[in-house]
């Protein structure tokens, strides 16, 4: 028989090998848990600074004037408000690659947005046979424009017909706001639809769930739609631009109650 006192160091080792066995567990969990509310791309955007863009778009780019539409789901819609000429804004806009990792992971990871896609595609034939839609974004960028080029751009557009657009727009109720950066991906949609639907039926119904997105179906694959270098996030300029009224309230980097 082992001594007692070897006995005693024996059960310790087991317990603290267990112990940290359980602690490491534990961690391994707490950071592979989904955290409520925050799986979606929405909420990942909201928490860096960015508004997700819907539809994500190519407009609305580092220094354009637009008239923004905040929606109840922490998503905005943008409306071009004054034309910019193709090339005015070219030098000014900073383009990097350097996005935060954890924001990256975040965001290159595909989530299962079928509830949040079901309602834009409910005029779509055979929406029933769709199982599920997943997201996944790829080769994030991020481009911006200096808070002094930001200035020299919003002097150099406020007059003639932009200024009374803008006029126009805020006499009417709206934000008009100046884009200070802008997250640029590329968009990945992949469906999976019902085991009995046909390798024909599937191309087409991809084909319509690509037109009600504003994106293409891709032709080496049947269940597959995707945009490239899209806008999907914006951080907006702090101050709406206010023209022959008084100030507004509201702020551009505020979801409207």
């Amino acid at each position: 028989m082992l001594p007692r006192e070897t006995i005693k160091l024996k059960w310790l080792g087991i317990g603290g090998g267990t112990f940290i066995a359980i602690a490491l567990v534990i961690v391994a969990v707490w950071f592979t848990w989904p955290r409520q509310g925050k799986e979606t791309i929405t909420a990942i955007l909201l928490e860096t600074g960015y508004f997700e863009i819907v539809p994500p778009t190519t407009f609305g780019g580092p220094g354009t004037i637009n008239t923004i539409e905040f929606l109840s789901n922490g998503k905005v819609e943008m409306h071009p408000t004054c034309e910019v000429e193709p090339g005015f804004l070219a030098d000014k806009i900073q383009r990097s690659q350097t996005v935060d990792r954890e924001l990256k992971q975040s965001l290159e990871k595909k989530l299962d947005v079928s509830a949040e896609v079901r309602e834009k595609l409910a005029a779509v034939t055979g929406i029933t046979q769709i199982s599920s839609i997943n997201l996944k974004l790829e080769n994030t960028n991020i481009l911006l424009i200096t808070d002094e080029s930001l200035i020299s751009a919003r002097h150099a557009l406020l007059k003639g017909e932009c200024e009374d657009a803008v006029i126009e727009n805020v006499s009417n109720g709206g934000i008009v706001c100046q884009t200070r950066s802008v997250l640029e991906v590329d968009v990945m949609y992949e469906i999976k639809y019902s085991d009995t639907v046909s390798i024909d039926e599937r191309a087409k119904l991809t084909s319509e769930v690509a037109a009600k997105l504003n994106l293409d179906a891709r032709q080496d694959a049947d269940n597959r739609i995707s945009g490239h270098q899209l806008f999907f996030g914006v951080k907006l300029a702090p101050k709406p631009i206010v023209i022959g009224s008084n100030p507004s309230e509201m702020k551009c980097t505020v979801l409207k109650k």
